[in-house]
């Protein structure tokens, strides 16, 4: 382990970026700049980020940049029931105000979508790959709305899957007879990347998960033990998008003389925020129920 951090130190020393996300920020900023003439998706984007730090792909600029070590668990794998309709605590999770600020744009903007064939295209180039990294989540839902993948993008999409509560895991790369060192890839499961579409699905946005879990939801439906994501794509096949949603977000600030924004989303759901009078000003919380 000690030789995989300084192995990950070692190629910080060449310029890598300190963090995905000031990875992403240069991304960001190489789209805006070759905007109008050049027209870059944000997984193009990074791909070339990676290119100028000297790395084959994002995935590899990603593994290097974050740690070696395995993530541990977010949940155990207890028995489930179905979904609860029981609310979470008033406080809520608590996000950034970008992250807010930015989910609360996304819920204005959510409309109807549908799968194309770049879609199922994307989803079998995926279902190939036995880890399948977050960020494969922003070029999946550009093929249904760009919109989607461009709230993904300026959320994060390490965020929305830590909100999500899928299961990242951790896989070392077999290392050749002559390396010392390797590194590890983490991200989801096939079925952890149709969790979090489930999650984004049960917000208000049109994921489409049954596109993506419809290959191997008969291994699913066989298999006589579950892990918390399988179960998750399993419920949402038997609920036919008939489901109680209530999610409070806090953006951890207290507005003074706040203003009270509500409108009904996309599939019917109830949206209510507090936020300052001020459009560039915080949002206190956000809540999305049924």
């Amino acid at each position: 382990m000690s030789d995989q951090k300084s192995d990950q130190k070692s190629d910080q020393k060449f310029g890598l970026p300190a963090t995905t996300d000031v990875a992403k920020a240069q991304a960001k900023r190489l789209r805006t700049a070759l905007a109008p003439d050049y027209k870059v998706g944000h997984s193009q984007a990074l791909e070339l980020i990676a290119r100028v730090h000297g790395e084959t792909s994002w995935g590899r600029l990603n593994s290097l940049i974050s740690t070696s070590e395995p993530v541990p668990p977010k949940r155990e794998e207890t028995p489930q029931s179905a979904p609860a309709t029981r609310p979470p605590s008033p406080s809520g999770k608590m996000l950034e105000q970008r992250t807010i600020r930015a989910l609360l744009s996304g819920l204005e903007k959510a409309r109807d979508t549908a799968p194309t064939g770049k879609t199922r295209a994307k989803t079998a180039e995926l279902l190939k790959q036995e880890i399948i990294l977050p960020i494969s989540l922003e070029g999946w839902l550009d093929t249904l709305d760009p919109n989607l993948g461009g709230m993904v993008f300026d959320i994060g999409a390490d965020t929305i899957t830590e909100l999500s509560g899928a299961a990242e895991i951790a896989r070392y790369h077999r290392p050749k007879a002559t390396d010392t060192t390797t590194y590890a890839t983490t991200g989801l499961r096939p079925a952890g990347f149709a969790a979090v579409l489930v999650w984004l699905e049960r917000l208000g946005f049109d994921t489409h998960p049954e596109v993506f879990y419809e290959d191997f939801l008969p291994k699913i439906r066989r298999a006589k033990l579950l892990d918390g994501d399988e179960l998750t794509c399993l419920w949402h096949a038997r609920e036919r998008k008939k489901f109680k949603t209530f999610e409070t977000f806090n953006g951890g600030v207290v507005v003074e003389d706040p203003e009270y924004v509500s409108f009904t989303g996309r599939t019917g759901l109830n949206i209510r925020a507090t936020r300052s009078k001020d459009p560039l000003g915080p949002i206190q919380s956000l809540s999305i129920f049924r």
